[in-house]
């Protein structure tokens, strides 16, 4: 939750950007698995929730690992209309030899029938209202491979979508923000990117 809840959300509020983190339901918090499709409920509900706030002029979501999928898929959805997306070393594909195993298992179950792996794999959804994205993976992760973002990229570019994916060659899953790594830091790229596709707050 530090990591990559409360780190972000004070990275974000310290450049002007209002942020609300979604305590999400996985399966350490659920004795019923697989938990689909409760998580991207909530996550549509918590969207909804916030612009009836009617405080912000536009909402993205920033998800990592696998809430990079339920960021990704929540992106894609036409029902959230959400203005941009940040995915983290994101997982995206519930297909065989992509998927990280973990997250296929707990989120649709390993004997998911072929249309939910399909509809459950960002990848799939994208469309040309896919909001702008932006992606950062490290080649060498060894826990979700970087495959996962070269497939939204692919999908964001065959769909003629705007996004920026960044690849460095090496950090583990996990990383953060990186903030104190000159290594594998990229939070400036992402702020030049934030400052290009969302108003400046």
């Amino acid at each position: 939750m530090e990591n990559e809840g409360y780190d972000p959300m004070r990275w974000l509020n310290d450049r002007g950007y209002d942020a609300w983190i979604l305590e999400y339901t996985v399966a350490g918090s659920s004795s019923i698995r697989p938990i689909y499709p409760k998580p991207q409920e909530e996550a549509l509900e918590a969207v909804r929730q916030i612009r009836a706030q009617d405080r912000v002029r536009i909402l993205g979501i920033w998800g990592w690992s696998a809430g990079g999928h339920l960021a990704a898929v929540t992106a894609t959805s036409p029902a959230a209309a959400l203005d941009f997306a940040i995915l983290a070393y994101p997982v995206i594909s519930m297909e065989p030899g992509t998927a990280h195993m973990g997250s296929m298992r707990n989120l649709i179950g390993e004997d998911a029938q072929p249309e939910i792996r399909h509809q459950m794999s960002a990848q799939t959804r994208v469309t040309s209202e896919t909001p702008p994205t932006f992606i950062f993976h490290t080649a060498n992760d060894d826990s979700v491979s970087v495959q996962n973002s070269l497939l939204f990229a692919a999908s964001m570019a065959a769909h003629r979508c705007p996004f920026e994916i960044l690849i460095l060659p090496s950090g583990p899953h996990g990383v953060g923000l990186a903030l104190n790594d000159l290594k594998t830091s990229w939070t400036e790229e992402l702020y030049r990117w934030l400052q290009n596709h969302t108003p400046k707050p």
